[in-house]
């Protein structure tokens, strides 16, 4: 088979692909290499500054998406958490060094190192745990290729931290001094890891990528990357997270560090991992005890341009994604907490004869359903009966199905109904979807689409609250820069109970957004994405 590989020019990133290119010629492959230069590769601005890392990746993927290329081949860490419309993530090769390596012109490591010593790095991360282990050290800002990084310790800089995995790449492993322990001085979340992607549609292109997977690399690096996307972090956050498979067992280490080494925040856990959905579920519960440790108010997180919300009051509904609070606060905008609506059972019949009836997936679309479902009893055993799977709308949805003792088999990352229907295989069969009587078209309208026999079938009402009257008068009064809205229902009872005009809306998604319009409130941004990242990027509009 021909293939194209899409790549950046840079020596590394040609290098890693030529590897990749390699690996698939000697499975009788035809491959080409297709350079692609990014604005990452032609400035000289701090990484930071330049709105993350993923300012290396837009082009790349655009030429792959417009069929110029059949693939790409990406540093991992490099890629954006939130999902690449039309792409799909086909394999993920066994894991270079995940470490990262102090280099020096005489072979001293860190510990040798004099007090004052300048120390080069463009890693808001590595700055931090430098800083943590040698305050004494001055961290000077660092760009440019390897090649170029190296030539500063010859030059101007006593040192310079880089990753082990690129050293050895290019040859250069010799240049090390000293390599940290990952599980101390901890990696950035895939680093050492190569992805690659091919659009969705793609099926003989991800056929012949498939067979470069290394399912103990994929995991670990699914499960680190959800630390970022649970913490909405980026580049400029000091965020670290390194996992390994051992013995059917997910070893996953995170850590938040202040960005002067001050505090380090440090999670370890090591669950049983069986398929991708536990994998993430493990970096987003890593993510959440990061959070309830208080990692938004030591360190900004919220993608990669800080969030400045100082003087903004921000309304928020209960059940908002976890973390957001943290986040605003941390911005220094006030929350204002409130219940807006809530879930009222209906009766359960239609569901129970569902059940019996039998089907081949239940789609669980909200943490909603799976309050009502625990309220009224109904455990794995039924919920799951032999030759049955099922899947969450998102994480925080697959978080809840876990206080049932249940694993997703499926789940939307970073979450939506849009999301899960592009990611559900295709039909026929039989789908059971439980959910509120006046439940977004998505994600039926998809999996219906996608030859699915959909069996809707509501099992509670969101009903209205009346508002507290501090809030009521608040919103008359115009005093909160904006409100969060996650669902169509929480737009609907705050006007019924405030009425119009109301504060501008920052909507989790499109079909909120909608809804908003419809009665009477402004939309100042919407979420690309349902989560925590995404609500982050909108609410930037009131920077």
């Amino acid at each position: 088979m021909r293939l194209r590989l899409a790549t950046r020019g840079s020596r590394l990133a040609w290098g890693q692909s030529s590897q990749v290119a390699d690996r698939l010629r000697e499975l009788g492959h035809e491959v080409e290499l297709v350079r692609i230069v990014t604005h990452g590769d032609v400035t000289t601005a701090p990484l930071a500054s330049l709105g993350g890392a993923g300012v290396f990746v837009g082009a790349v993927r655009a030429a792959v998406l417009a069929g110029e290329a059949d693939f790409a081949v990406h540093s991992f860490k490099d890629l954006p958490t939130a999902p690449a419309g039309g792409l799909v993530l086909a394999a993920v090769p066994e894991r270079e060094d995940p470490a990262d390596a102090l280099c020096t012109a005489d072979g001293r490591g860190l510990a040798d190192l004099p007090s004052g010593a300048r120390v080069g790095t463009g890693s808001p991360r590595r700055a931090a745990q430098l800083l943590a282990l040698r305050p004494d050290l001055e961290v000077v800002e660092l760009r440019g290729n390897v090649e170029t990084r190296l030539a500063r310790v010859d030059a101007d800089l006593d040192a310079v931290v880089l990753a082990a995995a690129g050293l050895n790449r290019l040859g250069l492993g010799d240049r090390i001094s000293e390599r940290f322990d990952p599980d101390t001085f901890v990696p950035a979340p895939a680093q050492g890891a190569l992805a690659l992607e091919c659009r969705s549609d793609d099926d003989a292109t991800r056929t012949a990528l498939t067979t470069l997977d290394h399912p103990a690399t994929r995991l670990a690096a699914l499960a680190e990357r959800e630390v970022l996307a649970g913490l909405a972090a980026g580049c400029a956050a000091p965020v670290a997270a390194h996992a390994r498979v051992v013995d059917g067992r997910l070893l996953l280490a995170a850590r938040v560090i202040a960005t002067d080494g001050s505090r380090v925040l440090k999670v370890a856990t090591s669950p049983a991992v069986a398929d991708e959905s536990a994998a993430r579920a493990a970096g987003s519960l890593a993510a959440r005890r990061l959070l309830a440790d208080g990692a938004a108010s030591l360190v900004q997180l919220g993608a990669t341009k800080p969030l400045a919300l100082a003087g903004k009051r921000v309304l928020l509904p209960t059940r908002t994604p976890a973390g957001l609070v943290e986040l605003l606060t941390g911005a220094g905008a006030e929350v204002v907490e409130v219940l807006v609506t809530a879930q009222e059972a209906l009766p359960l019949d239609s569901f129970r004869a569902a059940l019996t009836a039998g089907f081949d997936w239940l789609v669980i679309s909200s943490s909603a359903t799976v309050d009502v479902l625990a309220e009224a009893g109904f455990g794995p055993a039924v919920l799951r009966p032999p030759g049955s799977r099922i899947a969450a709308v998102g994480p925080a949805t697959a978080a809840a199905l876990s206080t049932l003792g249940l694993t997703p088999d499926l789940v939307a990352h970073p979450g939506g109904g849009e999301a899960l229907a592009t990611l559900f295989p295709s039909g026929p069969g039989t789908v059971l979807l439980p959910g509120a009587d006046r439940a977004s078209v998505q994600p039926a309208a998809g999996l219906a689409a996608k030859g699915w026999d959909v069996r809707a079938v509501p099992i509670y009402r969101t009903v209205p609250r009346d508002l507290r009257a501090d809030v009521v008068a608040d919103w008359r009064a115009g005093r909160f820069d904006a409100f969060v809205v996650t669902a169509g229902s929480v737009a609907r009872a705050a006007v019924a109970s405030c009425g119009l005009p109301g504060p501008a809306v920052v909507a989790i998604g499109r079909p909120s957004a909608a809804a908003s319009r419809e009665v009477g409130l402004d939309v100042l941004a919407v979420a690309p994405t349902p989560d925590v990242a995404g609500l982050a990027e909108a609410l930037a509009a009131l920077s």
